[in-house]
């Protein structure tokens, strides 16, 4: 690449990298707080939280990083405008090209990284959040030995240990067992231990009573032990099993289910979204490069034409990838609908690749410019408007 075009791929990189790198925060800060009891239910919950944030990053990073690739985009061409240094290339002379040649770079090399990182990264990064999510819930009986009061593991789920005693052992040992409708269970043990085997872990509670309600005659039956264990392996959540999920598959994975160790065939109807997801995904960086260096390419010497055609490229991008996100979601009722979720990114890809290579500068129909002038004009007006406190008195 020359000195200029060196020169745009750099400022559109940079603004990029920070613009994905804000954006992940933000959404990886609202992705933990949603899991926030993974946090409080882990015996650790700093290195917890550091393994969640980070099998969380891959797959934000594929849906952030496109729009982080429209704001680096949209930024630095807009800003070039504004310092005139688009009016200076075409003034000099020069082609288009400079200005296409990065940006198409740019889009291309981020279009690589998405489908290396949703094929390749995204999946061993799935299976360690569920199974940082699985380890927290097994570590739910040593939290409620330190919390002291009543703990949820899942919904309905409930235990509660008095104390732990100087041997190792617990007392005041209640577990209350709703999950399954027909049969309400009530254990109560005097006291009890974690013993752990190497098939898997066990709760020995000694000296106590299970209590059974029926929930369609309303009788309980009250039955007393001296010794009772329970395989902790059942206070996991089900839907947190071993079981792999679509996002935990690879690719080879997904297309032969056979060959996967431990798929979850609950989850097969949405195989297919996956796939196709994870092999449509690469083509909107350059999508979005493509609109935004059609739209914004040029020289505009009117503010209010180059406000339109930012809101113009900006809303093409984000319909043009809420279209492919709906053609995806549809797969899993209509396989057809699969076609779309590449026949929509690729065509648009090729209409705006032919209004680049034409040379061709994209106007507005005027009732759309004539709309934002007016939207324009009344934000503005609310904006400036003056509050009571700053109108003037008069004196009397």
């Amino acid at each position: 690449m020359k000195q200029i075009e060196r020169y745009i791929f750099g400022r559109i990189a940079t603004i990029t990298l920070w613009a994905a790198a804000l954006i992940t925060i933000l959404a990886l800060t609202s992705q933990v707080l949603i899991r926030v009891n993974v946090l409080t239910t882990s015996g650790s919950a700093l290195t917890t939280f550091m393994t969640l944030a980070a099998s969380l990053v891959p797959k934000m990073f594929v849906t952030i990083v496109p729009f982080a690739l429209l704001i680096g985009i949209g930024r630095i061409l807009t800003t070039m405008n504004d310092d005139s240094e688009l009016v200076v290339i075409e003034a000099s002379g020069a082609s288009n090209k400079f200005i296409v040649k990065p940006v198409v770079f740019i889009s291309v090399l981020i279009s690589v990284l998405t489908i290396l990182i949703a094929n390749f990264v995204t999946p061993p990064a799935a299976r360690l959040l569920y199974s940082t999510i699985s380890n927290a819930n097994s570590d739910i009986i040593s939290i409620a030995i330190n919390a002291g009061g009543f703990q949820k593991i899942e919904d309905d789920l409930y235990i509660h240990v008095g104390e732990k005693l100087s041997n190792g052992e617990m007392s005041g040992i209640f577990l209350s067992d709703r999950r399954d409708p027909s049969a309400e269970l009530l254990y109560y043990a005097r006291s009890g231990a974690i013993i752990n085997t190497d098939a898997s872990n066990l709760l020995v509670m000694r000296d106590g009573q299970v209590h059974r309600g029926t929930g369609a005659d309303d009788q309980t039956s009250v039955i007393q032990f001296s010794s009772y264990a329970l395989d902790m392996q059942s206070f996991i959540p089900t839907s947190e099993a071993a079981l792999l999920r679509p996002a935990e598959l690879y690719l080879n994975e997904l297309l032969n289910p056979e060959t996967a160790e431990n798929p979850d065939l609950n989850w097969q109807r949405f195989y297919a979204s996956e796939i196709h997801e994870r092999l449509s995904g690469w083509l909107y960086p350059i999508v979005f490069g493509l609109i935004m260096v059609a739209f914004l390419g040029r020289a505009q010497s009117h503010r209010s034409e180059k406000i339109h055609l930012i809101s113009t490229a900006v809303w093409t991008c984000v319909l043009v990838r809420l279209a492919g996100g709906i053609a995806l979601e549809q797969t899993e009722k209509r396989p057809e609908a699969a076609y779309f979720a590449y026949i929509i990114p690729i065509v648009t890809m090729m209409y705006f690749s032919m209004i680049i290579i034409r040379g061709r500068r994209i106007k507005l129909p005027k009732f759309w410019v004539k709309f934002g002038e007016v939207f324009i004009s009344l934000a503005e007006r609310l904006l400036n408007r003056p509050k009571p406190d700053d109108k003037q008195v008069g004196l009397v």
